[in-house]
């Protein structure tokens, strides 16, 4: 009687006036029944209190056993968990906001949680920020993921929700349309459903020292067990980036929806969104028995897999074909197909799958440059695994079973020296590899396509034998076209077959462009003063490109394609499959925000093609090449196309360039130096600046004599690991001091060039 009695007492707060008192107090139930608060919590994460509204169904209260999905909802800029700071873009919370069609309604009807989430970022003492969750700009240590988990943990411990996966989904309008894709691409195995209202398609996000240009174009495996929506507005001025967008999501990724409104930049069709979300948990999508996953993030954690690197510069860890049997790893500087990392550690520590403190085999085939590692490694008490490797691109093998083979694509070939164009043939060969213990007999490989539109023409071929740790070209016919205009990408999958009836499946994209027209007034870049077009509207002088300056693309050089519009020189994304580009693993991409201009977030993308040093060939080099111009309409960038013809002439004559350098734990410096012909030395003068080591409370004992070290890319001497491309050594008996830096370079050819280092270095006691 007591229980019942209080239970009713707690009914009667709720709908009496003095329910109805704590208005003021930001808790209230409406009159569609619906309890809106404004509540808060600690977080570890942020380091204080943390605000959010939740949206609570009329029947919450009177069924005391009953749970609940929730769906997380992120606002956007200018906004907070509380609705608009002012007169603000897009309401939709309660009453006749959004014409109705607002979360207080959809909450009504459906029993379903919504949890708004504030997505502040600064300190107390700070100014006010419109940006909310760290992105765009990324200015402080504290990272959104990180505390969407918290939050979620809270509501959970907190809230009568059905706490699991199936059941948990994100949305969120415009930077909070962002975050939703963000972070169900960063915790797919945490969420199940996505709904973006007219979301930004690229921030700048991760860590405050290093954070990447990050795209969602580029994340589409990550949401290969996920529901996921865009909708947009007719007259949203992102539109345009979605159109970039949508090339690549709605070609690979078939639960992929996109709707469009007659709307602005709004959330249009709020009741439709979150009808698809309820639709998800009622029938999630089941989970890959492979997966693939990007991650922005030094460490990270997913799939109840953790990975750890030392990564310390803007990168993105990849991991591909995902199970028990093994798994593809790297780590480049930019997708798709940026530089690889091989000096960075990793270590992946493997779900609890395996038997416990047992014997398996690991096989580690470095694809970058053949190296092979073979050895056995003893599970932990869980059953988990601790693979240590490198940034390179790897397959890695894991197997109890000395029988048993284990096949994976080691390179996908294209027979063309130009790129894959849209309506045309396109010859494909593959070369196979073992990662398992046992050898593999009677091998056969079929392709298929996945993506919409993509014909394969001819698509068998066979392998007789292949050893254990072996690679082996799969002999056949395989051809495939393109029928399917605008979009970017398209997915095939290899399927490998041996006689004793083991298959292995491995998916790999093929980047795709349209046909173009031949652009003939085009400039070379290589070396010389040029004044060009920057972030849309403004402009640079300086010098662009590497090399003697004379206009000609030569052996060597590392060029920019520029091409003229309204008497203005723009820099392009120049694409080529041409050997003699690139060579060496080199792969230089610019990244130029348009922020400033349109202050939407995207950025146009250059490249650097790096010309070998080898012998000019006879025929010119083709490039297809694209760029960005300002449109009529606020948002709008339209990207024109075309092909170059590139003639090359002459000899090597360009001394090693410099990408980075840096410091690192004040006694070690590195540095990435390339040069097609190959660098013979790099040499280092530190010259101690007076001006800048002035330290409140810090008297030095004495300006300290210059002096001159030699870094090496031979795995000794403080440098990481032989052949990399990074040029490191370690600094000893030096007194701690502000160094300004002189570079003196040269390479196997004898071509040099001297460089003073813009930035001041600083240095600890190695005494």
């Amino acid at each position: 009687m007591r229980t019942f009695s209080y239970a009713f007492f707690c009914l009667l707060l709720l709908t009496s006036p003095l329910g109805a008192d704590a208005q003021s107090e930001g808790r209230y139930t409406t009159d569609k029944g619906v309890r809106i608060s404004d509540e808060y919590h600690y977080s570890n994460a942020f380091s204080g209190n943390r605000n959010y509204r939740i949206f609570l169904p009329p029947d919450y209260y009177k069924h005391p056993d009953k749970k609940y999905p929730v769906i997380y909802f992120f606002h956007g800029w200018a906004q907070r968990y509380f609705g608009s700071m002012g007169a603000g873009y897009s309401n939709y919370d309660k009453g006749e906001e959004n014409d109705g069609d607002n979360i207080e309604k959809f909450v009504s009807e459906n029993d379903v949680i919504v949890v708004k989430a504030d997505g502040l970022n600064r300190y107390r003492i700070e100014p006010i920020r419109l940006s909310p969750y760290n992105v765009s700009s990324v200015t402080t240590f504290r990272q959104f993921p990180s505390y969407f988990k918290e939050l979620v943990r809270y509501i959970d411990e907190h809230y009568r929700t059905i706490p699991d996966r199936e059941h948990r989904a994100v949305s969120g309008l415009s930077m909070g349309g962002f975050m939703t894709f963000w972070l169900a691409a960063k915790f797919p195995d945490f969420i199940s459903a996505a709904g973006n209202f007219c979301g930004s398609t690229e921030f700048m996000a991760g860590p405050v020292e290093f954070p990447v240009a990050y795209a969602h174009a580029d994340m589409y495996d990550n949401f290969k067990a996920t529901s996921i929506r865009m909708n947009n507005g007719t007259r949203d001025r992102l539109r345009f980036y979605h159109d970039d967008m949508n090339r690549y999501l709605l070609n690979v990724l078939p639960q992929y929806q996109f709707e469009i409104y007659d709307a602005s930049h709004i959330t249009c069709g709020l009741g439709d969104m979150f009808d698809f979300i309820m639709d998800a948990f009622e029938s999630p999508l089941p989970l890959p028995e492979k997966w693939d996953f990007i991650d922005i993030y030094p460490f990270f954690e997913v799939w109840d897999y953790q990975v750890q690197t030392n990564r310390d510069r803007p990168g993105f860890t990849i991991l591909e074909n995902v199970n028990s049997e093994g798994f593809k790893i790297a780590v480049r500087n930019f997708l798709p197909d940026g530089e690889l990392m091989p000096n960075v550690e990793v270590q992946v520590t493997t779900a609890p799958q395996y038997k416990k403190s047992s014997t398996y085999h690991i096989i580690d085939i470095d694809l970058r440059n053949g190296d092979i590692k073979s050895y056995d490694i003893l599970s932990d008490s869980q059953g988990r695994l601790k693979i240590k490797t490198n940034g390179s691109l790897h397959q890695v093998g894991i197997s109890d079973d000395p029988e048993m083979p284990n096949l994976g694509l080691a390179k996908v070939d294209i027979d063309s020296d130009r790129w894959v164009e849209t309506g045309s043939e396109v010859e494909l060969s593959f070369q196979v590899l073992n990662k398992g213990q046992g050898g593999a007999k009677g091998i056969t490989g079929e392709l298929v396509a996945l993506s919409e539109g993509l014909e394969v023409i001819k698509g068998k071929g066979k392998l007789t034998d292949l050893a254990s740790a072996a690679t082996g070209e799969l002999k056949g016919a395989f051809k495939v076209k393109n029928n399917k205009s605008g979009v970017d990408i398209a997915k095939l999958k290899l399927v490998l077959q041996d006689a004793a009836g083991s298959v292995w499946e491995e998916e790999f994209e093929l980047l795709l462009k349209e046909p173009v027209e031949e652009i003939t007034d085009f400039v070379i870049a290589d070396g010389r003063e040029l004044t060009v077009i920057k972030e849309a509207v403004d402009s640079v002088t300086g010098v662009v490109g590497s090399g003697n300056g004379d206009g000609i693309a030569n052996p060597g050089e590392t060029i920019v394609i520029l091409v003229k519009e309204g008497g203005k020189y723009l820099r392009t994304n120049a694409v080529t499959l041409h050997p003699m580009v690139n060579a060496n693993h080199t792969s230089i991409r610019i990244r130029d925000p348009w922020q400033e201009y349109d202050h939407i977030g995207g950025s146009f993308k250059y490249t650097m093609p790096v010309i070998s040093s080898e012998e000019a060939p006879k025929k010119p080099i083709w490039f297809h090449i694209e760029y960005w111009i300002p449109g009529d309409i606020s948002g709008q960038h339209i990207i024109k196309k075309g092909k170059v013809k590139v003639e090359v002439s002459g000899d090597d004559q360009t001394a090693p360039r410099v990408q980075w350098l840096q410091v690192t734990t004040e006694d070690r410096i590195e540095a990435r130096v390339y040069d097609p012909a190959g660098v013979e030395k790099v040499n280092l003068t530190f010259i101690p600046n007076e001006e800048k080591s002035t330290l409140r409370y810090v008297n030095w004992e004495e300006v300290p004599d210059r002096f001159e070290v030699q870094l090496v890319d031979n795995g000794t001497e403080g440098d990481a690991l032989a052949g990399d491309g990074i040029y490191s050594a370690r600094i000893k008996q030096r007194q701690s001091y502000f160094y300004d830096l002189k570079l003196e370079m040269a390479d196997l050819l004898g071509n040099s060039n001297t460089l003073d280092w813009p930035d001041v270095v600083f240095l600890k006691d190695t005494r």
